[in-house]
C-alpha cells in the first residue's frame, strides 16, 4: 500500500495527547474503510476546530475519487463513515487540487455551509449521514449541562403510534427556536389537513418546556431528546443561531411534508433544507391521510400547565 500522508497548514504545530489520538483513529478508519485504494492522505483540523482526513481513493476500473472522514468528539461513534466529496471520477492530479482548496477553505474562518460548497465539491445531507445521539434524561433539567449553542436537537413525538420529532434550534440558557403553526381550530377534515398543504406558521423563541411539549402531552415520563449532527460541522454555534433569528423573519408558511421543523433546523445547522422523516415513505403517507389532532396541528399554550410532575419525575430518572 502506497501512502503520502501530509498534514495541512493548519494541523502543524500546536497539537496536544488527545489530538494525537484523533489522527490515529483517523489514519486507522482510513486503514480500514480504503485499505490498498488509499494512495494519498491528508489530515488538517478545521477553522472550527474539527479533525478531519481528506483520501484520494484510486477506483478499480481505473480513475479516482475524492473521500472525507471527520471526527466529533461529542458524537458515539466519534469517527464518521467516509463520504464523497465529489461525485465525479477524476485523475490523480485533479483530486490532489481537489484536497489542496478544501483544505484552503475548512481553514477560512466564515468557512461555507452545504448549499455553497468550494467549486467541484458536494457534501452529503440525508439521513443516512445525520447522526442522532440521545442527552440524558436530565437535560430537562439542565440544558446548559449536555447541550451547546447551536445544537440541533429532536425531540421524540408519538402520534397515532407513529413516531416523530420536533425539531429546534438550541439557543443556550434553557432557550430554543423552533418553527410551528400558529395555534387554529380545524372543525372539519378538510380544515385539519390543510396543515400537509400550508397553514400559517413562524418560528418562535421559546423556553425549553414550552420546546419540548409543543406538540405531546406533559406526562410523568418526560419526552426523549435527541442531539442532531452531520459529518461536517460547517457553522459554529452563533452562526446556527444567528441563521434562526434571520429565519423568524423569512418562514411563515408550514407544511409537514416541505417546510417543517426539521427542514428549518437542517436549514440552519447546514444551509440546506432536509426533513429526518419525510424521507420514510410511510410516515410521509401517514402524513398525507391522518386527520391531525389538535397537538399535531400545534399547542403553544403551555404557561397554565402543571410543571411539578415534569420535573420531580426528570430528575428521579
Amino acid at each position: 500500500m502506497s501512502i503520502c500522508i501530509q498534514p495541512s497548514s493548519s494541523s502543524i504545530g500546536g497539537y496536544g495527547k488527545a489530538d494525537d489520538n484523533v489522527r490515529i483513529l483517523l489514519m486507522a478508519s482510513v486503514r480500514n474503510e480504503f485499505g490498498d485504494s488509499s494512495i494519498f492522505t491528508r489530515l488538517g483540523v478545521t477553522a472550527l476546530g474539527q479533525h478531519y482526513v481528506l483520501v484520494t481513493k484510486k477506483k478499480m476500473f481505473g480513475g479516482y475519487t475524492t473521500h472525507m472522514i471527520t471526527a466529533n468528539m461529542r458524537n458515539r461513534p466519534f469517527i464518521s463513515i467516509p463520504f464523497k466529496v465529489s461525485s465525479r471520477t477524476q485523475s490523480i492530479e485533479e483530486s490532489r487540487d481537489l484536497i489542496d482548496l478544501l483544505t484552503t477553505e475548512l481553514s477560512r474562518p466564515g468557512m461555507f455551509s452545504f448549499d455553497e460548497p468550494p467549486s467541484g465539491c458536494q457534501f452529503p445531507v440525508g439521513k443516512e449521514w445525520i447522526q442522532l445521539d440521545e442527552v440524558p434524561v436530565d437535560v430537562h433539567n439542565i440544558q446548559d449541562k449536555y447541550l451547546e449553542k447551536g445544537d440541533e436537537i429532536f425531540c421524540e413525538v408519538n402520534v397515532s403510534g407513529v413516531k416523530f420529532y420536533h425539531s429546534g434550534i438550541y439557543a443556550g440558557d434553557g432557550m430554543v427556536y423552533h418553527f410551528v403553526c400558529d395555534p387554529q381550530e380545524s372543525e372539519s377534515l378538510a380544515e385539519a389537513l390543510a396543515v400537509f398543504s400550508g397553514v400559517s406558521a413562524h418560528v418562535v423563541f421559546d423556553t425549553w418546556f414550552e420546546y419540548v411539549y409543543a406538540l405531546v402531552e406533559v406526562s410523568d415520563v418526560p419526552p426523549r431528546i435527541f442531539r442532531a449532527s452531520h459529518p461536517l460541522i460547517c457553522r459554529s454555534g452563533d452562526q446556527i443561531v444567528k441563521h434562526a433569528q434571520h429565519l423568524q423573519q423569512e418562514l411563515e408558511s408550514y407544511d409537514i411534508r416541505r417546510c417543517n421543523c426539521q427542514h428549518f433546523s437542517s436549514e440552519c445547522s447546514s444551509g440546506v433544507a432536509f426533513s429526518y422523516d419525510m424521507t420514510s415513505n410511510f410516515k410521509y403517507f401517514a402524513c398525507s391521510v391522518l386527520k391531525p389532532t389538535s397537538t399535531v396541528v400545534n399547542v403553544m399554550t403551555r404557561s397554565n400547565r402543571d410543571r411539578s410532575s415534569f420535573a420531580s419525575n426528570s430528575t428521579s430518572s
